[in-house]
């Protein structure tokens, strides 16, 4: 095997920060949106079959090199989030889209102006038949526009309102500090350093670290400042439901997934309907933990000290071999990213933390790591690596169908930690498989139940407002303990009243993105179905796993999922999502026998 790379080769794009390049880059495309502008403009609603094909090639090639660019200046600043040169090219370069944007706000008031009925034409013409789905998802959404007037001063609220509310969230949050004594010694902590420490075997830890979000969270100043914050997040999304006339406070969302409300509802209901689950594995934890019932702060603990290290070399060959017993396209994949400096590994100074993977239309896909030596750390470039193949085989599709809603966009990933998952645990001894399959059940709580607990908690406070109810802190506070006691039943022993339950107000997404969390939910779930499918029928399915990834977003969730007759509004594919977890907790409980 060729020598692994484990740092990304980033002068494929440009030589460094300063490269002149990017200036003339910016330029290309800044002069491309003026020729795009003057030959579209006022133009559009004229347009034929051959004229579409016509802007959706020049789109396109503003698209990429805009971004070349912006896929750039992010690796850069993800690799070192403390370097002022990057930080200042990258709000410049914000700045720079945000301006273009606006100047092309034209395109979708024209669109508007061709109107429902024509735009279904066009979706059903044979030449435009690669774009169907686009045409759909413009025809779906034309209803909703409002004229160009007030797009713009829409536009310009949200840059002015919902951003500087999201990012008032994060500023306020990122600027906590935490002093904990950690063994005898007084140390400063960031939030994530401390909510890392709800994981610690210790139980005393677990429970400092509990208190201290608690506390910095309970003080009066930043209740009042942070339910403030939210409320008027709901409001300027309401507002947004009302004048646009979406059906119901989560239509937006919806909308933009291409999920209709039934099938959202039915998700809701499902996942809900089923955290008995939650509260029958969590009896099992508390059995492991020697109690009776499960404190607030053993919540997150683990369940054994057992935790296997595996040093990085070690973990590529365990996951090389897993990919090549699942197929060989997924093995070499896997393989070139490393050889070709797609894949930045390790932890360093400056780094921003956690992983990711990125990746669009003709550019080649790239993982973001901070790899230390555990299995957690494999499942996790395991998890990235399914984002990264997912856009690797999408690139059949064109731009303009090249991206999944947020609904399927952990299809692979999920589905990768899966196979990754059964893969391993033939390496493992009996305590370090209880360990492993806890975790991964935890895992599946925490990105399925978990999030439709925070959607239920968004959907009645939304409605509450979208009905004219004004609430506070002290409502959110009730609201988010009513869903609390709905997942964990009896099964938990919370440390303060309702009346002071502020989690809630440390979740970014409620902020940022309003009823957000759900897509996580419906991903894993559809990950576990086409698992359940894969382990009933083997190796004939991954041709159709794969079509599936190459569909990328040309096909609504429901058409796409019912050419392998998987219908996502019957409840049987719910039920065999779940069934996923369901056998999870099964053999966990027969190990422990």
């Amino acid at each position: 095997m060729q020598k692994i790379q484990t740092k990304w080769d980033l002068e494929q794009y440009y030589k460094d920060i300063n490269d002149p390049k990017i200036n003339n880059d910016m330029q290309e495309v800044e002069n491309m949106v003026r020729n795009f502008i003057s030959k579209f403009k006022g133009n559009i609603s004229k347009l034929d079959f051959q004229g579409f094909l016509e802007m959706f090639d020049l789109d396109d090639k503003i698209s990429y090199l805009a971004v070349n660019i912006g896929r750039y200046l992010h690796f850069l600043s993800a690799l070192d989030t403390q370097n002022q040169d990057v930080l200042k090219k990258n709000q410049e370069f914000d700045d720079f889209v945000t301006n273009l944007s606006n100047d092309l706000i034209f395109v979708d008031q024209e669109i508007k102006e061709i109107g429902y009925e024509k735009m279904i034409e066009f979706s059903k013409k044979e030449e435009l038949q690669n774009y169907k789905n686009w045409f759909l998802q413009k025809a779906n959404s034309v209803k909703y526009l409002l004229d160009e007037k007030t797009e713009f001063a829409l536009n310009l609220k949200s840059n002015a309102n919902s951003n500087v509310l999201s990012n008032l969230h994060e500023e306020l949050t990122g600027s906590f500090s935490f002093i904990l004594n950690i063994d005898g010694e007084e140390k400063e902590l960031t939030e994530d350093q401390v909510r890392n420490l709800r994981l610690s075997a210790n139980p005393e830890t677990r429970k400092k670290a509990f208190d201290a979000i608690r506390e910095k969270y309970l003080d009066n100043k930043i209740q009042i400042s942070l339910g403030n914050v939210y409320a008027s997040v709901v409001k300027d999304w309401i507002v947004d439901v009302k004048i646009r006339g979406f059906d119901g406070v989560m239509g937006p969302r919806n909308n933009s997934e291409e999920i209709s409300n039934e099938i959202v509802q039915k998700l809701l209901e499902q996942i809900t309907n089923s955290f008995l689950l939650y509260q029958r594995y969590n009896k099992i934890k508390a059995k492991l933990l020697g109690q009776q019932k499960l404190m607030y702060y053993d919540v997150f603990a683990p369940v054994s000290d057992e935790d296997k290290k595996i040093e990085f070399e070690e973990g590529i060959g365990l996951l090389l071999d897993c990919m090549k017993n699942f197929d060989q396209e997924f093995a070499q994949f896997t393989k070139d990213l490393f050889v070709n400096g797609q894949v930045d590994v390790f932890p360093q100074k400056g780094k921003r933390g956690g992983a990711f993977a990125s990746y669009d239309k003709d550019h080649k896909s790239f993982v973001f790591l901070n790899y230390s030596d555990t299995l957690d750390n494999v499942s996790t470039i395991a998890h990235e690596f399914g984002h990264a193949i997912h856009g690797y085989f999408s690139q059949s599709q064109p731009r303009k169908v090249y991206d999944t809603g947020l609904c399927l966009a952990e299809t692979a990933s999920i589905f990768n930690e899966l196979i990754f998952a059964d893969y391993i645990k033939l390496t493992l001894n009996d305590n370090e498989k209880v360990s492993f399959l806890a975790k991964q059940i935890e895992n599946s709580f925490a990105t399925i139940f978990r999030q439709i607990q925070y959607v239920n908690f968004e959907k009645k406070v939304h409605e509450s407002f979208y009905e004219g109810n004004n609430l506070t802190y002290k409502d959110f506070n009730k609201i988010w303990r009513e869903c609390q006691i709905e997942l964990s039943g009896e099964t938990v022993e919370y440390d303060v009243p309702a009346e002071q339950e502020t989690t809630w107000s440390a979740i970014p997404h409620i902020f940022a993105s309003p009823f957000y969390c759900y897509s996580y939910s419906f991903g894993n779930i559809l990950s576990f179905a086409l698992y359940k499918q894969y382990q009933n029928e083997g190796k004939s399915f991954i041709p159709k796993y794969k079509n599936i990834l190459r569909a990328g977003g040309s096909l609504t969730p429901y058409e796409l999922l019912q050419t392998i007759d998987i219908d996502i509004s019957q409840d049987k594919f719910y039920k065999d999502g779940l069934k996923v977890i369901q056998d999870m907790i099964d053999e966990l409980e027969k190990l422990i026998k």
